[in-house]
């Protein structure tokens, strides 16, 4: 008499998900070594899907006019990039430094 295994059995995705599971050691070895790659270019693709994956991101960048106005560099206008006015004086004509 033969008898059948009635135990659940896992769905196929969480046997997929197990096995890349398994591989990620071996994954990340890879990447570490080809940090030692003869081609920088290898290295750099390398070093930054590392950094992504540990959460480092790259820095968020400004076009430079953007960056002026929010320092207060300048202002943009119609017809382009215009430079604020001095700094005022007072009534000598002097500023106050000390």
């Amino acid at each position: 008499m033969a008898t059948t295994d009635t135990s659940p059995r896992p769905a196929p995705v969480e046997d997929a998900r197990d096995e890349l599971q398994d591989a990620v050691p071996k994954a990340a070895r890879t990447l570490n070594d080809l940090l030692d790659a003869e081609d920088e270019r290898v290295q750099i693709r390398a070093a930054e899907a590392i950094l992504d994956r540990a959460g480092l991101t790259k820095a968020q960048t400004y076009p430079t006019t953007k960056a002026q106005i929010e320092i207060g560099g300048g202002e943009r206008g119609g017809s382009g990039f215009n430079q604020t006015d001095p700094l005022e004086t007072d009534d000598a004509g002097e500023d106050d430094l000390f």
